[in-house]
């Protein structure tokens, strides 16, 4: 026919044709920009955990005597303390002066920091990706096991990571909706940059050399203008554009934190050593200790990500290939460009941290969560891949079984090596991985490709996600039985009001837990620390303030005196007699209790009556 061209399809052409188009894995999560309320359960339900699991531990009670201004009780004697960045301690005393002294106290700042830092997350990626992205994300990371057990550092090491992701977010919205060099989103930005310096550190050096990297190409940035206004800049000054930016933001952020850097470097000798390796802490628990002190990197990065390696290795291959050769939406790729750099900013800075042993376990756990969140938005942008089908079923699988994998393989080895040690157990989980992938391929064959595929694919993805939350949940530490009956102790001293003086009675030296729990229960109160088997003679107690002529009023009329407790930890009552032998009478305000293999007591000193 006249007027009509004709089209030649070869019978290859024509079987593609006839395929079965691939499906969305979740068509719900179209939806997810209406989803945003499960943000907030994201942002303070899991981390419920391990707030109220938490107990007065030796890192807690570190701390806590630095922000109750007792450093001389834990032996700082260079200065070492008050070098760290001091926003986090500001914030930690301003907040107990207002909530009161109770044990979920002390980490409830690091939970709502925590919250904080979630809900930026989301808003960043919602921002610069999709509503969908940035659930899955905020998902991931609410579940992470890092992310629950940090809940329980007192130090809060979410607080400084809030703020590096508020100044990402204020950078990468200026320069891809502004014109001018200056924007209130970049001062926003700068100014978030400053509070990480005063609050992280170096970490506020770190963002500043990840966007450094980000921007050594600005002419593949994209932009949110219209594209005649783009045009119209040449790829040298928007490049100048784009530095300058950069060198406002490095300038605002220094004018805003910088000030304390200088003040503390110009009275304290080694300040910036000091600063960024560490004060040293006491000896912690063997918890904290294989979490933030590992003894071998590439088993601590594999068992960080745990199910979610699979995503986290091809969702990096893939990634990679997208940035080396960039196609399609351009906004997605400078996304992935800024996370690849980011990836390896953050796993360069974990691995040179453990050549500094000096530095404390909340700036470890804060490090560890610099490279755990562009790890997690690496597999959050791969399972949105998978779930938009645009990575092969044989990839799916691989992405499975190297998920299942690794955790197999970590929890039947050593602590400081990848070798597993054969036993039955690990045995019997390799025999039904390959039993699963097996069942898997003959179910995929035995039906129609298409829905065989889709089925499967997604069976996998949930899996990984459902095993991803329980690894994170039961992650979390229990509490243990030394601090059950700490708590059950401090309860029971919480009864003895208006204690002016506190003597404690050790054999040995006694916990930073007991010492801080004294100053967190009765604020800045006289206090002795006596260590041997009998309280001295010459022990100088001070006098009581009550009369014999207060003492014969009713007792609704006397005042309330101050009173003198004495704990006593692993000391025996003999240590007792010479308060006894000089007329004094212990009134027991708490029960016995074991604590770290030691008998644990509180009395009250009164002055025996008259005639006694």
């Amino acid at each position: 026919m006249e007027g009509y061209p004709l089209v030649i399809i070869s019978d290859q052409e024509l079987l593609q044709r006839s395929v079965e188009p691939a499906h969305d894995l979740f068509p719900v999560m179209r939806r997810a920009a209406v989803m945003s309320p499960l943000v907030a359960l994201l942002a303070f339900g899991p981390g419920l955990l391990a707030f109220h699991s938490f107990r007065i531990d030796e890192l807690s009670a570190w701390f806590g005597l630095q922000c109750l201004g007792k450093a001389e009780l834990i032996g700082d004697s260079t200065n070492a303390l008050i070098s760290q960045p001091p926003l986090i301690r500001w914030m930690f005393t301003g907040l107990l002066s207002v909530i009161g002294h109770w044990s979920s106290s002390l980490v409830l700042f690091s939970y709502f920091s925590t919250a904080g830092m979630l809900y930026v997350a989301y808003r960043l990626t919602r921002k610069v990706c999709n509503p969908r992205y940035a659930l899955v994300f905020c998902f991931l990371l609410a579940f992470h096991p890092v992310v629950l057990k940090q809940v329980q550092l007192i130090e809060a090491p979410a607080f400084p990571m809030l703020f590096a992701l508020l100044t990402i977010w204020g950078f990468i919205t200026h320069l891809r909706s502004e014109s001018g060099i200056v924007s209130y989103k970049l001062l926003c930005g700068g100014i978030s940059l400053g509070l990480c310096l005063l609050s992280g550190g170096a970490l506020a050096l770190a963002v500043l050399v990840m966007l450094g990297f980000y921007i050594l190409n600005p002419a593949e940035l994209p932009k949110t203008r219209p594209g005649s206004e783009q045009k119209k800049v040449p790829v040298f000054k928007q490049a100048v554009r784009i530095w300058k930016s950069f060198i406002i933001l490095a300038f605002t952020g220094f004018a805003v934190g910088g000030w304390w850097e200088l003040m503390a470097a110009s009275q304290i000798e080694g300040f910036w050593g000091k600063w960024f390796a560490g004060p040293g802490q006491p000896n912690i628990s063997l918890y904290w200790k294989s979490e933030f002190y590992p003894s071998y990197f590439v088993r601590d990065l594999i068992s960080s990500m745990g199910f979610l390696l699979g995503f986290a290795v091809f969702g990096l291959f893939h990634g990679l290939k997208r940035v080396i050769n960039p196609q399609g939406n351009m906004q997605e790729i400078a996304w992935l460009r800024l996370i690849v750099m980011w990836v390896l900013s953050g796993g360069l800075f974990w691995w040179g941290v453990q050549y500094l042993p000096e530095m404390n376990a909340s700036t470890r756990a804060m490090w560890k969560l610099f490279f755990i969140i562009p790890m997690l938005a690496i597999v959050a942008w791969e399972f949105q891949q998978i779930a938009l089908r645009r990575v092969s079923y044989p990839t799916v699988l691989a992405v499975f079984t190297v998920g299942v994998l690794a955790v197999i393989f970590i929890s039947a080895s050593h602590t400081d090596t990848l070798s597993p040690r054969i036993s039955a157990h690990f045995l019997r989980q390799l025999i039904i991985l390959g039993l699963s992938l097996v069942m898997v391929l003959w179910y995929s064959h035995r039906f129609k490709k298409e829905q065989g595929h889709r089925v499967v694919e997604i069976a996998m993805v949930i899996s990984l996600c459902a095993l991803h939350v329980v690894y994170g949940v039961y992650s979390v530490p229990k509490p243990n039985p030394a601090g059950e009956r700490l708590l059950q102790f401090e309860h029971q001293l919480r009864q003895t009001q208006n204690v002016d003086h506190c003597l404690l009675v050790s054999k040995s030296e006694p916990p930073l837990e007991l010492t801080f729990l004294i100053f967190y229960l009765w604020g800045d109160i006289g206090y002795k620390q006596v260590q041997g088997a009998v309280i001295p003679q010459d022990l100088d107690l001070p006098p009581e303030e009550s009369t014999a002529l207060t003492a014969e009023k009713p007792a609704e009329e006397q005042p309330e005196a101050d009173k003198q407790v004495i704990v006593r930890w692993g000391a025996s009552p003999v240590s007792l007699r010479n308060l006894v032998n000089a007329g004094f009478v212990l009134k027991p305000v708490a029960a016995p209790e074991v604590y770290k293999q030691q008998e644990l007591q509180a009395d009250l000193i009164t002055k025996a009556p008259p005639g006694f």
